[in-house]
């Protein structure tokens, strides 16, 4: 219940903070003993949020319990150094030591790249140079880093699509500068503002003049919209614009940049709306523009937009593995998103027919792909799951063959 961890949050700063507490003395939080069993269920309830802010939507009085959960994660972390070691050590300081939270150091970010432009040649026939860290591009794209390891057809996509739409950008191997995931958005103000100024210099040194988020929801919106409270002067962006991925691909698709042919997507697609972009920052258009115009057989979800239900795994929950979490974020968390997807496909839940749920995030693809499996659906119904850069690929009439493999595993 989000009013159990609100009323103890408030209780708490009733008694220890208040004026009005301080002249009222016991009056108020007289029923509550801060101790360590308190604080603990505190803590936990925090995490037991996937920081969706569908509630504060919702709610008639607009209580967003979302900002409140944040908050106390926040006060845990800043104040007493106690966080999750999946966001924080495994995390932002290894984002910042390392290069990546995946644990990717640049030289292994180098031998991925190396690896996509093999995989392109060998899908596509295209030889591919994917630029690194060139100097005066117009462009710095920065992926998720999971997507190098978990799905290199996504970078894959974006190298094909960029380099057909004749697009001057860049990748960058910098030290932190390859991962855009920023954990700090979910827990940690400090740890939020070191990434967003070393992206922000990085991109400044390689003197690009706009940096584009790939597809990662909470990477999105900590960059483009939070980090406007610590980019100032020079780093602002006035100076380098901050975007997403998004508009840029409807873009691609709007002037005709790449020629694609929409039979080449003639199989049932839907669409999961990340909450970060789409309820938390606005961006609810490009994506439905994209699929319309290149998937016949698109159909919404249904609720959809902004009011569209969390992936299950946000704000952490997709790769914290202590406690029953795993089993919280598939049996609760994301039950109601499988719910979402059956019946977006509920007239052609054939077995025999492929069915594609496009995820513009890492962090949503993540957790839709371990809910799948966890239900059996992958199999059961040929349910398959990616971004929406990899069906414009498919669309792409210049390409021999089509770019999304159905193979299930």
């Amino acid at each position: 219940r989000p009013t159990f961890r609100s009323e103890i949050f408030r209780k708490i700063y009733k008694k220890f903070f208040s004026a009005q507490s301080r002249l009222l003395g016991s009056a108020f939080g007289a029923d509550l003993e801060v101790n360590y069993n308190t604080l603990v269920r505190l803590l936990e309830s925090a995490y037991r949020c996937t920081l969706c802010r569908r509630c504060a939507l919702m709610c008639p009085v607009g209580v967003d319990n979302g900002v409140i959960a944040r908050e106390i994660r926040k006060l845990f972390s800043q104040e007493l150094g106690i966080a999750p070691p999946e966001i924080h050590e495994k995390g932002c300081v290894a984002q910042l030591t390392i290069g990546s939270s995946t644990g990717m150091n640049p030289l292994a970010f180098k031998d991925a790249v190396k690896f996509i432009e093999e995989d392109i040649y060998e899908r596509t026939g295209r030889k591919i140079k994917i630029p690194v860290d060139k100097k005066g591009a117009e462009i710095l794209l920065i992926h998720n880093a999971g997507e190098f390891l978990a799905w290199p057809e996504n970078p894959s996509a974006f190298a094909l699509l960029l380099d057909a739409a004749g697009i001057n950008y860049t990748l960058s191997s910098e030290i932190a500068c390859y991962d855009a995931v920023n954990y700090g958005a979910w827990y940690d103000d400090v740890e939020l503002a070191r990434i967003a100024l070393r992206h922000t210099r990085i991109g400044k040194n390689l003197g690009v003049k706009k940096i584009v988020i790939g597809e990662c929801g909470h990477a999105t919106k900590a960059y483009v919209v939070v980090a406007d409270r610590i980019l100032a002067g020079e780093l602002s962006s006035s100076e380098i614009s901050r975007e997403s991925c998004l508009p840029l691909l409807w873009e691609i698709v709007r002037r005709g940049a790449v020629r694609f042919d929409p039979a080449r997507n003639n199989f049932p697609v839907t669409l999961h709306d990340p909450c970060n972009m789409v309820r938390l920052m606005g961006l609810v258009k490009p994506q439905r523009l994209i699929l319309r115009s290149l998937c016949p057989q698109f159909r919404e979800m249904n609720p959809h937009g902004v009011y569209n239900y969390c992936c299950g795994g946000g704000s952490g929950f997709a790769i914290i593995q202590s406690f029953n979490f795993p089993q919280w974020r598939n049996k609760v968390g994301a039950r109601v998103k499988i719910k979402q997807i059956l019946s977006a496909f509920e007239d052609i839940l054939d077995p025999a027919v492929p069915k594609y749920v496009a995820a513009p995030c890492s962090n949503c693809k993540g957790t839709i792909r371990d809910a799948l499996a966890h239900y059996g659906l992958w199999t059961k119904y040929q349910i398959l799951y990616g971004g929406i850069v990899e069906l414009m690929v498919n669309a792409m009439v210049d390409l021999p063959r089509p770019f999304i493999e159905w193979e299930f595993h």
